[in-house]
């Protein structure tokens, strides 16, 4: 399934982590973000490969997954 999610898939209410596995920094992405650098129909496994930790400059095996919001207002989608 993470293969298959494209920059498009992402909605308001999600948000990109990514974890820097050599100093184990997280950041949160707002989706915004990510329409603005990317194309929408590229895969986020391959926009992954372009993501660097600001703290370390690590650029090699960045983990990354998508953080949705839920609730009475946002029901969870099929």
């Amino acid at each position: 399934m993470k293969f298959a999610v494209r920059v498009h898939h992402l909605t308001g209410r999600d948000l990109l982590v990514v974890s820097c596995p050599a100093c184990h920094k997280a950041y949160r992405v707002a989706p915004h973000v990510i329409y603005a650098r990317f194309h929408e129909h590229l895969p986020l496994e391959t926009v992954a490969k372009d993501f660097v930790c600001k703290r370390c400059g690590n650029k090699r095996g960045m983990s990354w997954y998508i953080e949705r919001a839920t609730g009475p207002e946002f029901p969870r989608s099929a």
